[in-house]
This record gives C-alpha cells, structure tokens and sequence, in this order.
C-alpha cells in the first residue's frame, strides 16, 4: 500500500510542471464575431503589446487579490482539494502568499498548490522573467484573425515557441486592438514536462483593473496515464491595485494617442 502510495505522489508532482505555463500569463468569448482585414501585421501588434506591457508595469506599484485554487483529479484514486490564498504583488517583481483556508486531499494541496506558489515565485526572477514573457524572443507569431463587435475588438494571434522551455506554451492569444493587452490564452505546454502526461489544455483570462491588466482565471486540463484527468481552475477575486499616478496618467495618453 505504502508502494502504491509513494507511485501516486511521484505521478502528482510529475505533472506539476503541466500548469507551469499558467503562472505566466481570457475574456469571455467574444459574441457575434466578424472577421476583417486586420489594419496590422503581427509584428506590429506585438511590438505594440511590448511598448504598453512596459508602460503598464511603470504604472503598477502594488496590489492584492485573493485567489481560490480547486483541483478534482479522477484517478484511479479520487482527489479534490481547495485552498484560498492571499496575494500581495510589490514592484518590480516582488510577491508574497498567504493561506488563508485549505480543505481537501493534503497531497494535493501540498504536492500541487504550495508548489505551484512555490514555481510562480521562482518565476518572478528576472531571468525566468524574460524567459517566460510572450514576446518575439520567445515566440514566433501569425496574425489568425481579427474579431469585431460593436464594444470589442481583437487581433488572434498564433503563438510559436521558439525553444523547448517549461515556461512556454503553444497556442493563440487574444490581444484587445484598444489597450494592446493580451486578454486571452487557449494552448498547451511547449514541453511535456514527464512521460506520465499525455496532453494539457489550458485557457487563461485576464481583467482590466485600472489601467492594468491582470490574471481573471485558469483552467487546466490534464490527462495522465494510468491515473486519469486532472482538472485544475484558479479564480482570481477582489483585486486592490495601487498605482503610480504619473505612470497611469502616460499609459492612458499612450493608449488614447494611438487610436
């Protein structure tokens, strides 16, 4: 039993990895959709993306949120889990969590959730910064559509990863034509982190709040051998955003002035 036991502990850590690209970056689907002939190329939008993501993170001193993580994997061992964490984000890359509630599987909560915290931290450094961030470095891109309703309007964008790296996907985004934030990723892991993993799907969302765009949710999909799916959703809720008003102010020039 003790054998069998320590076999589902190493499965559950191994795919771990398969929510990794969940730390680093979806809106609700865009009704009556139209497509267009795209005013931009790829290139041009992303390099758009970059100048506002820039601006943006000047205009971010610090906030808090609270994040409800839950977990159900039906396996040949059943396992649910949930955990609500207070997160407190500082400028430039500084985070801290506190639990504020857990309930559910221990192995989940410790072999999952406190991990995933753990990874987004290591995440924070600059190097896995730059090795995480969607950008032209990273990926390589092609314009797929451009959608427009009368209040919304997107360029989709198919996402390429350049190397084989735990923090990268492949997949589409979704990037809003006025502020030039992504609001939307659909894909999988660039990499399978372990044998154990057959295929992840993720869908992540993001929200405006003030100027800044920050994560709304995740939802990952993953199907693991001889143990079955796991499903793993992030809400994140009642975010309090301090910004820098000099910052702010240039981000909604900037925005306004490329209309």
């Amino acid at each position: 039993m003790t054998s069998f036991s320590n076999l589902i502990n190493f499965r559950m850590r191994s795919f771990l990895w398969t929510f990794a690209p969940l730390l680093l970056f979806c809106v609700p689907a865009v009704a009556q959709k139209a497509a267009l002939s795209a005013p931009m190329t790829a290139d041009e939008v992303m390099k758009r993306v970059a100048a506002m993501n820039e601006v943006r993170a000047k205009a971010l001193d610090s906030y808090s949120s609270l994040r409800r993580y839950h977990l159900e994997c039906h396996c040949l061992v059943p396992k649910q889990a949930d955990m609500v964490v207070q997160a407190d984000y500082y400028s430039p890359n500084h985070k801290e969590f506190n639990v504020v509630s857990e309930s559910g599987s221990g192995t989940v909560r410790n072999k999952v959730f406190r991990a995933l915290l753990d990874a987004e931290l290591e995440s924070t450094q600059p190097e896995n910064q730059q090795r995480s961030a969607v950008s032209p470095e990273n990926y390589t891109f092609h314009l797929v559509d451009h959608q427009k309703t009368d209040k919304d309007e997107f360029y989709v964008l198919e996402a390429a990863p350049r190397t084989k790296n735990k923090f990268l996907f492949r997949g589409r985004i979704w990037v809003d034509a006025k502020d030039f934030a992504i609001t939307r990723v659909v894909g999988e892991p660039a990499v399978n982190p372990s044998w154990w993993t057959r295929k992840t799907d993720f869908i992540r969302t993001y929200q405006k709040v003030g100027d800044v765009w920050l994560p709304q949710s995740n939802e990952s999909v993953s199907n693991v051998r001889m143990l079955g799916t796991a499903v793993l959703t992030i809400h994140y809720q009642e975010y309090q955003v301090r910004q820098t008003p000099a910052a702010s102010d240039l981000a909604r020039n900037m925005a306004s002035s490329e209309q």
